[in-house]
C-alpha cells in the first residue's frame, strides 16, 4: 500500500497538484484556481470529508492545500448540501449517511486484512475507530432530536389548547423523574380519575 492510498488522495491529484505548484511559486498553497483546477479540488475536498470523515486541517495537510480555502470548499458544500436536505425530515439523509459509513467501515476492515506494516493496520484501525464514534454520535444525535420535537410538539399543542381555552394539558411520557412509591401511586391515581371524568 503506498503513502498515498493509505491517505486516501488519489494520484492524479497530487501529481496535477504538484505541476500547478511548479507552474506558480513552489512554496504556494492556494489559489487562484482555474475553473477546472478548482472543481477538481472542491472534489477532493468533498471525498476526503464527506467520505472519510477527515477534518479540514487534515485535508489541508494531506493536499498540500491553504486550510482557509479547504474550509471554504467544506462550507460550498455544506450550502449545496443544506439546499436539498429537508430538515424538517431527516430521516433519509441519516439513514443514508449511516449506510455509507457502514459501507466505508467494511472498506476498511477488509483492507485491515490485507496490510502487514504495523503503521498502515494502525492508521486503519484509528480510521475504523473514528467511523464508529460518528455512528454512535449519529445515533444519539438522533435520539436527542427526537426527544426535543416530541417536546416541542407537546408544548406547542399545550400553548394551542391554552390560547383557545380549551380544558386539559397533555403531559410527555418520555419524562422520567424519581419519586416515592406513594407520590406514583398518587399520580397514577389522579390520572385514572381524570381518564374516568373525562370519559
Amino acid at each position: 500500500m503506498t503513502s498515498n492510498e493509505l491517505l486516501h488522495v488519489t494520484d492524479e491529484f497530487l501529481e496535477q497538484n504538484s505541476k500547478h505548484a511548479k507552474i506558480k511559486k513552489p512554496v504556494k498553497k492556494g489559489g487562484p484556481y482555474s475553473k477546472n483546477d478548482k472543481d477538481k479540488r472542491r472534489d477532493e475536498v468533498y471525498r476526503l470529508h464527506f467520505e472519510y470523515g477527515y477534518s479540514a486541517r487534515k485535508i489541508s495537510e494531506m493536499m498540500k492545500v491553504n486550510r482557509n480555502t479547504v474550509n471554504g470548499d467544506v462550507d460550498y458544500w455544506h450550502s449545496k448540501i443544506f439546499k436539498n436536505v429537508d430538515i424538517f425530515r431527516p430521516e433519509a439523509q441519516v439513514v443514508a449517511t449511516l449506510e455509507r459509513m457502514e459501507i466505508q467501515l467494511t472498506r476498511l476492515r477488509e483492507q485491515l486484512d490485507k496490510v502487514k506494516i504495523s503503521s498502515e493496520r494502525l492508521t486503519i484501525e484509528r480510521l475504523i475507530y473514528d467511523i464508529n464514534s460518528k455512528i454512535l454520535y449519529t445515533y444519539q444525535k438522533l435520539a436527542e432530536s427526537i426527544f426535543r420535537n416530541y417536546k416541542r410538539e407537546i408544548k406547542s399543542y399545550n400553548d394551542f389548547r391554552e390560547n383557545n381555552n380549551y380544558s386539559g394539558r397533555v403531559i410527555s411520557l418520555f419524562d422520567t423523574i424519581y419519586v416515592s412509591e406513594k407520590a406514583q401511586q398518587r399520580i397514577e391515581r389522579i390520572i385514572k380519575e381524570d381518564r374516568q371524568r373525562v370519559n
